[in-house]
């Protein structure tokens, strides 16, 4: 699991994507939510919705939406 703060602009991660599809969310867990910092797996793979292809939670996205 690697760990993230999801207040950085540079963030843009295929497992916090709304696009990504992962209805409950196995791949991120909360770490220090009220800081910002979660944790995810980079190696997860799912369905991007928008590319309809399977993309790598640790992927970086140019139409990212955060799902949180």
């Amino acid at each position: 699991m690697y760990e993230i703060n999801i207040n950085s602009k540079m963030m843009k991660k295929c497992a916090f994507c709304k696009h990504w599809y992962d209805p409950t969310n196995s791949a991120i867990n909360p770490k220090t939510p009220s800081l910002g910092i979660w944790q995810y797996d980079a190696n997860v793979r799912n369905k991007c919705l928008i590319r309809n292809v399977e993309q790598k939670g640790g992927e970086f996205c140019s139409k990212f939406e955060i799902k949180l």
